[in-house]
């Protein structure tokens, strides 16, 4: 008798152990949005040389996702891309090989804190991330923007008054990956 009670005591163990983890399913999903911003030739005008310019942002979100689409963990960061096409052919701004350093990483360096009154771009997204949880993927996504791509709600204005917009794109390509 006391073999079949710890048999069955150690299958009801197994049983929960199980449904806990199939009760919480975790997805994760990766986006990368990268829009070129600016895109000019070099020319010549009236005998004068001018350069031109390509710049790009990547936007990156990593996001975990409960089995009922409730954002679990999210992760926002950029990289900026910035070259110089020179009226002679050459390209300035960076060198083969060179790792762009992305927001996060630069940290204060990154040079923001003094033009923001919500802080630093790093501190400003921390704290969009935080908000983000516990939400669905479609209540961020229906976050209202102003024209500027940036929030109009007064309360999340007041910890990320940074554009978001290219933010919400990363995150509709990582949902949408998420598995």
């Amino acid at each position: 008798m006391k073999k079949l009670l710890v048999l069955v005591l150690a299958l009801c163990l197994v049983m929960g152990t199980v449904a806990m983890a199939t009760a919480s399913a975790e997805k994760m999903g990766i986006g990368v949005y990268t829009p070129v911003s600016k895109a000019d030739n070099a020319y010549e005008l009236d005998g004068d040389l001018y350069d031109g310019a390509v710049n790009a942002d990547s936007t990156v979100c990593c996001v975990v996702l409960d089995d009922n689409g409730v954002i679990k963990s999210i992760r926002f960061d950029v990289t900026q891309f910035k070259v110089t096409v020179k009226a002679d052919g050459s390209v300035a701004g960076v060198v083969a090989g060179d790792r762009i350093i992305s927001k996060n990483e630069k940290k204060e360096a990154y040079g923001m804190g003094g033009r923001a009154a919500a802080g630093e771009w790093y501190v400003q997204a921390a704290a969009f991330e935080q908000y983000c949880i516990g939400k669905t993927v479609e209540e961020v996504l229906g976050l209202e923007l102003g024209e500027d791509g940036k929030l109009v709600d007064a309360d999340i204005k007041a910890t990320c008054s940074i554009i978001v917009s290219d933010w919400l794109k990363a995150l509709e390509i990582a949902a949408a990956d998420a598995r």
